[in-house]
């Protein structure tokens, strides 16, 4: 039978002589340690970050089979390449609301699962309309476990450790970014097509997508041996639970028995929880009545300064950012396409893009293409995607360095300001293989940047705030990529340097507002 924490308390005031008997959360997660147990950390929540990656991007490979299975129009491709960001808008708010109310581990437990079975009954559904709607729901899971776990991750690690863990997490995005392609062209490569087709009447599309959702499944699983975070229990409260968990940190870390740990209890931010308060003073009736009010009186202070002026910051930092990184990250096969197109029309010529969107004949060569459905992916499709998502390791693997050097604030202003040249530039290219340079160069800076923004947000707010924080920051975020996607589509073969010079003076824009977030020694915190 498992002891009770006054029982172990208890045990430790017997053999252990150097006790603490009240620390706030930094003092307690510092004698805890830092070793095995935040490794084991680390691997679960880049996983579940790495699935993340996979389950945002599924969709890009699926749409040239998908299209010919449904019989998709343009404006069908269009609704189904939106419908998981539109997912994702909706999902932002009601996983920050649950992960401030239930907890950062079951929020991420619940989207996960959303996502899996999104993903299963998408690869089953007969009918388009099916199909649009797993692809909302599957937006509208993952995107609660993409934000929450950097909320999860760093509430259990001190200040000297989060900006390198939170670091380290960004490596695994791009792991994930790196697997789907060699997965897609595992079953979606041309010979495989033609095997199905000839012997076979469930589409390997289907296979991938389903194979896309097994991640979110081995990922909560993995999860639920893990404990909720100590930093969340204590702001609701549940100092025992809490130090429990820290317990178990430190016995999994110094390879000592719990009761060596040497708290006794713990002190923080249960004092203005007063949810908590009328629990325990016996007003369980009241719990929904307070629950609403603790929303609204956290919301209350959210937009409150200098809290709205974070919020208004951090908002459209990540609305620049994916306005332009979704997008042009959904638009490059098109682009590569049309460019090597071209070269093959006119081979002993260079242009710029503006050349190749312009030119008559190469779009409507492309067009007459598209006409014959081929569910086939170009073989070079999946080496630029490879290539893209390869040129972004060295960012990811230096990202906790630089953080830890320079600072969280100067590397988001930094890469903001060269993701936004980067996408300027585009408009100086003259080859495919320029091109794939300079998309190496954009993904390499804005695939880290969500990251640090996130890392940017959960100093910037308090615990009872963060998770909320982080939704909306989000939500700014997936509106933009609507946003950008809907401007390109519609700008794109009327003046293309339009949407090119918007986003990228987004991007620069966002680098130079992100200059006034304070430095972390003047963050204002409220316990």
């Amino acid at each position: 039978m498992q002891r009770s924490p006054s029982l172990v308390i208890q045990d430790c005031e017997e053999d252990h002589a150097d006790l603490i008997r009240a620390a706030d959360f930094e003092t307690a997660i510092s004698y805890s340690k830092c070793g095995k147990f935040q490794k084991i950390l680390l691997v679960v929540c880049g996983i579940i970050y790495a699935t993340c990656a996979i389950s945002t991007t599924t969709l890009s490979f699926v749409l040239p089979s998908a299209e010919c299975d449904f019989n998709l129009s343009s404006s069908d491709k269009g609704r189904l390449s939106a419908s998981p960001l539109v997912g994702m808008v909706f999902g932002c708010a009601v996983w920050g609301t649950i992960a401030d109310s239930r907890g950062r581990r079951i929020a991420i437990i619940l989207s996960l699962l959303v996502d899996f079975l999104a993903a299963i009954v998408s690869s089953l559904a007969g009918s388009f309309n099916l199909f649009l709607i797993c692809r909302f729901c599957n937006g509208f899971g993952i995107i609660g476990a993409t934000n929450i776990v950097f909320s999860y991750l760093g509430e259990f690690l001190s200040v000297k450790q989060r900006d390198v863990m939170l670091g380290r997490l960004e490596i695994f995005w791009n792991v994930g970014v790196i697997i789907i392609p060699g997965v897609a062209w595992c079953l979606l490569n041309e010979s495989v097509l033609k095997t199905f087709s000839d012997h076979l009447h469930f589409s390997p599309w289907r296979i991938f997508v389903a194979i896309c959702g097994i991640p979110s499944l081995m990922s909560l699983i993995l999860l639920m041996f893990l404990p909720e975070t100590p930093k969340y229990l204590i702001s609701k409260g549940k100092n025992d639970e809490a130090l429990h968990v820290f317990q178990q940190m430190y016995s999994r870390n110094t390879g000592q028995p719990n009761c060596f740990y040497p708290v006794l209890s713990l002190v923080g931010e249960f004092e203005n929880n007063n949810e908590n308060k009328s629990i325990k003073n016996g007003y369980q009736g009241r719990t929904i009545l307070e629950k609403a009010k603790n929303v609204l009186n956290s919301l209350k202070v959210l937009f409150s300064q200098p809290y709205l002026k974070y919020m208004a910051i951090t908002g459209f930092a990540d609305f620049g950012l994916m306005t332009s990184y979704f997008t042009l990250i959904m638009w490059f096969p098109d682009i590569f396409a049309r460019f090597y197109d071209y070269e093959i029309q006119h081979p002993n010529l260079t242009a710029s893009i503006w050349e190749v969107f312009q030119n008559n004949e190469s779009r409507n060569d492309i067009w007459h293409t598209y006409v014959t459905c081929n569910p086939s992916i170009d073989i070079r499709v999946f080496l630029d995607t490879l290539m893209i998502g390869l040129s972004c390791i060295p960012t990811s693997v230096t990202l906790s360095f630089f953080m830890r050097k320079v600072g969280k604030r100067y590397v988001l202003v930094v890469c903001l300001i060269l993701s936004g040249v980067a996408t300027v530039s585009l408009n100086w290219v003259r080859s495919t293989v320029q091109i794939l340079v300079v998309s190496c160069i954009f993904e390499a800076f804005t695939s880290i940047l969500e990251a640090v923004l996130f890392c940017v947000v959960i100093e910037l707010f308090p615990t009872n705030m963060r998770a909320i924080a982080l939704a909306i920051t989000t939500t700014s975020g997936r509106l933009g990529a609507i946003f950008g996607n809907i401007i390109f589509g519609i700008l794109l073969d009327v003046n293309c340097l339009i949407p090119i010079y918007l986003f990228g003076s987004l991007l620069i824009a966002s680098g130079l507002l992100c200059l006034t977030l304070p430095r972390p020694n003047n963050y204002i915190v409220i316990h």
